[in-house]
């Protein structure tokens, strides 16, 4: 935990705090700042590409998912590529009436249609972020190539 560093307000949604390895938040400055660039819809939205979670401590995670029962226990949790701080949920819109991180079918309908999700699926992986195709929100960090 010692070696994250905090994403600024400007980078997560509503301002909160979110910690990440220090190369996972350059990498998503230069994507968003390059997403903002090319795709109007995002550059029209600055919540569009906000980081909403990163770093989850175990402690945090246990408490999540007693908190909302939506973890098969704390297994699914314990696992979770968050723990690593190479993960980053990103705000990519809502569909009406859901959080950002719904996994409604109607929620990751609205999602996997923005220009944000297109953008990022189309190029992501260049600065070194793979998707989990199930939640649109959620991106890893694998390193990037050239």
């Amino acid at each position: 935990e010692s070696d994250l560093v905090l994403a600024g307000p400007a980078d997560s949604l509503e301002g909160s705090a979110v910690r990440l390895r220090p190369g996972v938040l350059a990498a998503w400055r230069r994507m968003a700042a390059a997403a903002r660039r090319a795709a109007p819809e995002v550059a029209a939205d600055p919540r569009l590409l906000t980081i909403f979670s990163g770093y989850r401590s175990p402690d945090y995670d246990a408490a999540r998912c007693q908190r909302d029962q939506n973890c098969n226990g704390v297994s699914r949790a314990a696992c979770s590529p968050h723990r690593t701080g190479l993960a980053v949920d990103l705000y990519m819109g809502a569909a009406p009436g859901y959080p950002p991180d719904s996994s409604a079918d109607a929620n990751r309908l609205y999602m996997v249609r923005t220009q944000a999700y297109r953008w990022m699926l189309a190029n992501a992986r260049r600065y070194g972020f793979v998707n989990y195709a199930f939640e649109p929100w959620h991106w890893e960090w694998v390193g990037e190539r050239p």
